[in-house]
């Protein structure tokens, strides 16, 4: 967001990536970036890296609108996901048995704003019976008794490894249960949650120094960097991966 007096103000802002990272890809400008080299939106991670990509540098000049807005979008190929996780879930008669390790890859940054592991039970009744083991952090049950939400919390173990195995019990399914097409009998997940400060995958960052602003006097400048999870699933890994198919219309 440029709060900046003036009208039609021309800003220039660049995108720095750590040595030897991986180029960014895919990338998607707002509208009221005026010009970007050609190169940098023709690289896609539909094509396998190679010594061609642009890999810098990542300059943006715009002429900002009055309100916020999202600069540009790209993805990375970054060699690991932040969370290795495994799920199993087992039914065994009327129960159900689950098993749920993660592990914070050494390379991420400790630190959470939160980071919380939910383990939803849809299509079934609610929760009656629970009983569970926790290496680290708590467990919750949620209000309509068809979610288990394992707060991991700010920092994890000095192990960087938490676990957690169960034996869950339901009771009788009622209209009012929630309910999930794709999370039916054994395809079931763990979705995870969390926020790590001053932190990316990518290490890219805005250089605060190098935001150029053609406006008389000295605009104060500040840059912050985030990570936070979007769709992080976990598949129970003792079924098949669901599958969704969609009717196609002539």
């Amino acid at each position: 967001q440029c709060d900046i007096e003036g009208s039609a103000p021309n800003v220039t802002l660049s995108l720095t990536l750590p040595t030897n990272a991986p180029p960014l890809q895919d990338i998607v400008v707002h509208h009221c970036v005026t010009s970007v080299d050609p190169a940098m939106l023709l690289s896609t991670s539909a094509e396998p890296l190679h010594d061609s990509v642009y890999n810098g540098p990542y300059k943006f000049p715009f002429i900002p609108p009055s309100e916020s807005f999202n600069l540009c979008y790209y993805t990375s190929q970054v060699p690991v996901p932040p969370i290795l996780g495994c799920y199993q879930l087992v039914e065994e008669g009327s129960q159900i048995k689950i098993t749920v390790n993660l592990k914070l890859h050494e390379s991420i940054k400790n630190s959470f704003e939160y980071c919380e592991a939910r383990i939803p039970f849809f299509n079934r009744g609610p929760i009656a019976q629970l009983e569970y083991k926790v290496s680290y952090g708590q467990l919750d049950l949620s209000r309509e008794k068809s979610l288990l939400v394992w707060v991991i919390g700010q920092k994890f173990p000095k192990s960087l490894e938490v676990s957690l195995t169960g034996t869950v019990s339901f009771g009788t399914t009622g209209k009012e249960h929630p309910t999930d097409y794709v999370c039916t009998g054994n395809t079931a997940y763990v979705k995870l949650y969390f926020r790590i400060p001053d932190f990316t995958l990518t290490g890219c960052y805005v250089d605060q120094h190098s935001v150029q602003i053609f406006v008389p006097g000295k605009p104060k400048i500040t840059a912050s960097r985030e990570l936070i999870s979007s769709d992080y699933y976990i598949w129970n890994s003792k079924a098949p991966a669901p599958m969704v198919y969609k009717p196609l219309l002539d």
